[in-house]
């Protein structure tokens, strides 16, 4: 496995805004990366940029589906319960 590089300072002082101000933290980058959790997630948000801006705060109401009624009759067109058996139409 390979070492990890040291992140430099100017990414630790960027990645400590964008957290400061997304979760309410202080603005004083000192005082933020002397406190031993936050200073460990910055550090980790410097060494998976995608992972720390990826995480959504509200779920857009379509994802939360599982499932579309029927335009006719209003019956779900995917039967969970029947796929988790093993069910299968041709049966």
């Amino acid at each position: 496995m390979a070492a990890a590089t040291e992140p430099t300072e100017q990414q630790l002082r960027e990645a400590c805004g964008r957290m400061a101000r997304r979760f309410g933290w202080p603005d004083c980058f000192e005082t933020v990366m002397q406190d031993a959790q936050r200073s460990r997630l910055v550090r980790l948000a410097v060494a998976h940029p995608s992972a720390a801006g990826a995480v959504p705060r509200h779920l857009p109401r379509s994802s939360l589906r599982t499932h579309s009624p029927s335009p006719t009759t209003g019956i779900p067109l995917f039967d969970g319960k029947r796929a988790a058996s093993g069910e299968r139409a041709d049966d």
